[in-house]
């Protein structure tokens, strides 16, 4: 029988010991309740924006029409002028010039300043650094000590509430900052967990304080020329106070996900597609939105927005005034509403039956999180209910321990505080059948049984050695069990000096071709032992067709065929012996590379791909295993021309699990005719597991496996490793759908992506 202890006391502690956590705010529980907070924001939906605040996107469109980014800035100027004649109220530039270009394009920046000033209304931006050290004897341009705050209520009180501080400034050239109506940065800073929710409107440099882009976009759009700081509680524009926290930052209150506000692309603003005044008294920002764009974030309400349309909302946020109010005084309110919950419960509950308490406690939990919900969505004002949640869910959890009351004899208790015999139930032996599950169809050529382990260890690959003595070696059958080949020491010309492993078709040997003195690997194929007898001939000479045809392959990143032959009725294939190790073996042993040289690797398989392609031959069969990593991460890609053979091995022959389809394309496992973008979605499936350590799709069948590769899309490798970039979101997303039109169409695409990264 459960022991059972006094209510009042149990309530009391638990509320001392939930009040002692709300106090030290564990970084756990914080996570927890920004998750909460995101929930919210995608529960409520997508608000209604007003149209006064459009983005124009430098997209692809854009650059096929003007050129590749960066543009020359005499573009840029053109791209100024041509919304500057629709009249717009301020635009604001989502984009930045790097200074030290000044001397080498100078024409092109007098050209940017000229239509800047022309337009009269264009907020410039700039980034600051936290790290960086500044240069020396730098002094800051007119155009910046005219855009800082002036009107500060009490500069001391920085001392106590300091806001964000930056170690550099790394503005524009002085004839952009000179010519700009003001200047603003426009760095968005990322909590802990990567996801975006607050934005800094001020920061400290030097002694002196600036506002951010959106701030003096706002007042330039709002007509005001009165900005200020009320330190440690606000912003000031104009009449109206903008609420932040005690460092300057604002919670953005995100109206929607990517596309809530309206876009324009520059080439139809450049080329006059769009109406004569449609963005007459508008407050314009440009911005860089093409594919491959590294300004992605995560926010509460998307995955990967794009840097320019969070400006947008905070921007949006202060001219609407559609800005998240705390609760006045929450720390208190908060910490009343513990004390309150606490002593009702201490003085109420042990009053009352366990289905009482029970019932009363989750009436709480549900009043609590309805009324969090209806004030957010609402009213746009955010509750930290998480510790009073978390204080009822612990006093749910204590409710049967506490004891009952007092005016209840043993006869009168309530069923639910009966005792239950639980030895009885645990000693029921009773069973319940499995059996197959419904709807599933079996996968024709795949067979779910277990693979034994192999006799010898090692990959397919001709690399890592496992080296006997030299001399007479025998020949496993990879067919039949128990029945040995007959020994030999030689295939051909070539003499056998060790085993290097063992591969679903064969085993892999070391050889020495004799005439040259050079090492080979040798792979050797029992077809007879894999095969219908009636297919032997017709493969045999597919493998001599195929493997000739990947031996005229002369690539760095493509392991080289010398030879092909048969040697006492097994097929063998003699290539370039490589010292290294397999990507499938550096993967379980743990990867330790940054993102460059994972980028890397990646450009040479890719390279190797696209280079096979163009002469006709598709591997089918990418995979870490045929991947070599050699000294210095130089790449080579193994077993072009047999890998249809292999995968006709898999397919076809029975009692023996010769691996899962991790990494075949949806149209290999459909059945249907393959080319050049099957290798790239198995290429993508390899990158991903590189970045995460992880297989995108998994199955505990083989038919699962399959269901998952056709049918499931894979959570982003940035949410299963937080340090993954998210470009390589974009990238992987784009090699792994289903639909073999909508990946990348060359492997020199990806490597091209991937390039311009590092």
């Amino acid at each position: 029988m459960t022991k059972k202890f006094s209510g009042f006391i149990l309530y009391v502690l638990v509320t001392v010991l939930v009040i002692s956590v709300y106090l030290d705010r564990p970084s756990s529980l914080e996570r927890l309740g920004r998750f909460i907070q995101d929930t919210m924001f995608k529960l409520r939906g997508e608000k209604t924006v007003p149209e006064d605040i459009v983005i124009v996107g430098i997209d692809d469109a854009s650059l096929e029409s003007v050129g590749d980014w960066p543009w020359n800035r005499d573009k840029t100027a053109a791209l100024i002028d041509a919304i500057a004649a629709q009249k717009p109220n301020t635009i604001m530039l989502n984009l930045t010039f790097d200074p030290n270009e000044y001397q080498k394009a100078a024409g092109y920046t007098d050209s940017l300043a000229n239509a800047i000033a022309r337009a009269g209304n264009v907020i410039s931006s700039y980034y600051f650094s936290r790290s960086d050290l500044p240069s020396q004897g730098e002094t800051l341009p007119i155009g910046m000590t005219r855009s800082a705050y002036r009107a500060i209520d009490n500069p001391r009180k920085f001392s106590r509430f300091p806001p964000t501080g930056a170690s550099a400034i790394h503005s524009p050239a002085p004839s952009i900052t000179d010519s700009a109506a003001y200047l603003g940065f426009i760095n968005i800073m990322p909590d802990n967990d990567r996801s975006v929710r607050w934005q800094p409107l001020i920061v400290g440099y030097r002694g002196e304080f600036f506002p951010s882009a959106s701030v003096v976009a706002a007042a330039q759009f709002l007509g005001v020329s009165h900005v200020g700081v009320h330190v440690g509680e606000s912003i000031v524009i104009g009449n109206r106070q903008i609420p932040t926290d005690e460092t300057g930052r604002m919670v953005i209150n995100f109206s929607g996900p990517e596309g809530t506000f309206k876009y324009y692309s520059a080439a139809d603003i450049m080329n006059g597609m769009t109406a004569p005044r449609e963005l007459s008294g508008k407050l314009v920002i440009i911005g860089y939105t093409a594919f491959a764009a590294t300004d992605v974030y995560s926010t509460p309400v998307g995955r990967s927005l794009p840097g320019v349309e969070i400006l947008a909302n905070i921007t949006e946020n202060i001219v609407h005034g559609n800005i998240l109010k705390g609760i006045s005084k929450q720390f208190r309110i908060n910490l009343g509403i513990l004390i309150g919950i606490g002593l009702f419960c201490a003085f109420m509950l042990p009053r009352i039956s366990l289905v009482n308490r029970i019932a009363v406690l989750l009436l709480f939990l549900v009043i609590l999180v309805n009324m969090g919900y209806v004030l957010f969505s609402s009213f746009d004002i955010t509750t930290n209910s998480l510790y009073p949640a978390l204080q009822i869910v612990i006093m749910l959890t204590m409710a049967p321990f506490v004891r009952s009351p007092s005016g209840l004899s043993t006869e009168q208790k309530t069923d639910d505080e009966e005792e239950i015999d639980y030895e009885s139930l645990l000693s029921s032996s009773d069973t319940i059948p499995i059996g197959n599950m419904a709807g599933q169809t079996p996968i024709p050529g795949y067979h779910e049984t277990v693979a034994q382990p192999q006799a010898t260890g090692g990959s397919t690959s001709p690399g890592t050695e496992t080296i006997g003595e030299e001399g007479t070696f025998p020949l496993t059958s990879s067919g039949t069990a128990g029945v040995a080949a007959p020994a030999i020491n030689h295939f051909g010309r070539y003499k056998i000096l060790g085993t290097l492993g063992k591969g679903a078709m064969g085993m892999v040997y070391k050889g020495l071709d004799p005439a040259i003195d050079r090492p080979v690997a040798l792979k050797t194929i029992r077809l007879d032992q894999i095969f219908e007898p009636g297919e032997v001939k017709e493969l045999r000479e597919r493998l001599n067709r195929e493997a000739k045809a990947a031996g005229k392959l002369s690539h760095p990143n493509i392991v080289t065929i010398y030879d092909v032959g048969e040697e006492v009725n097994i097929q063998y294939i003699a290539m370039e012996f490589l010292r290294g190790n397999t990507l499938e073996s550096l993967i379980k042993t743990g990867l330790n590379w940054d993102y460059k040289t994972l980028s890397r690797i990646m450009i040479q398989v890719c390279e190797a791909l696209d280079y096979a392609h163009e002469n006709g031959i598709v591997h089918r069969d990418i995979k870490p295993a045929n991947i070599m990593i050699l000294e210095e991460n130089k790449v080579k890609v193994m077993d072009f021309g047999i890998a249809r053979l292999d995968k006709s091995a898999s397919m076809t022959q029975t009692g023996t699990a010769l691996g899962t389809p991790n990494y075949i394309s949806p149209e290999q496992l459909k059945g249907l005719p393959v080319d050049r973008r099957s290798d790239i979605f198995s290429l993508g499936v390899v990158f991903y597991e590189l970045l995460t350590g992880q297989k995108p799709f998994k199955g505990e069948t083989i038919s699962a496996l399959i269901y998952s590769i056709l049918h499931t899309e894979p959570p982003p490798p940035s949410e299963i490793n937080l340090d993954v970039p998210r470009i390589f979101d974009k990238i992987i997303a784009k090699a792994l759908v289903k639909d073999p039109d909508l990946r990348f169409q060359r492997a020199r695409d990806m490597a091209d992506i991937l390039r311009k990264l590092i």
